[in-house]
């Protein structure tokens, strides 16, 4: 994965998908984390963007998903873990194979990878607003980025 440390510093470069159906938007947190964001991973060396998105969902829950089209690219620099982080993010627009039973999914449901470490949850868009939810430019713009016919850019400092 591309991903580099050099003292308190760390890279990454990442990838996610955007699936919403019926009005509400997949996320994913962790046990440890007070945080949700979108499904993804990281990229590996010689992968593009889009086969490392199809990559992860395979390995996260074990589904072949379509990419529809790049809808943004977010330039990040946060705190995590007690490192600073700078991630460079390209984001999809995706769907899963109609009628798939991770569609019907009303709670919270985990993900096969790491013994499922991963916890997902589909939100209203509407509840973003309410949610601790990185990157935070999701909360206020997730409409325009998935209508938009151009590709969203942000840096986001925190």
């Amino acid at each position: 994965m591309i991903t580099f440390e050099r003292n308190n510093n760390k890279f990454n470069f990442r990838v996610a998908g955007i699936l919403i159906h019926n009005g509400k938007l997949l996320l994913h947190t962790t046990k440890t984390d007070d945080f949700w964001n979108l499904p993804g991973g990281r990229v590996e060396f010689n992968e593009s963007t889009e086969q490392a998105l199809i990559r992860e969902l395979q390995e996260e829950l074990g589904v072949t998903i379509q990419l529809e089209r790049l809808v943004y690219v977010n330039e990040d620099f946060f705190e995590y873990d007690c490192k600073k982080y700078h991630e460079i993010g390209f984001y999809y627009l995706m769907s899963l194979p109609a009628n798939h039973d991770i569609l019907q999914k009303k709670e919270e449901f985990y993900g096969l990878e790491d013994n499922g470490r991963l916890i997902f949850k589909w939100f209203e868009v509407e509840e973003l607003l309410d949610l601790e939810v990185y990157p935070e430019i999701l909360k206020t713009d997730i409409k325009e980025i998935i209508t938009g016919s151009g590709i969203k850019h942000s840096v986001i400092r925190q």
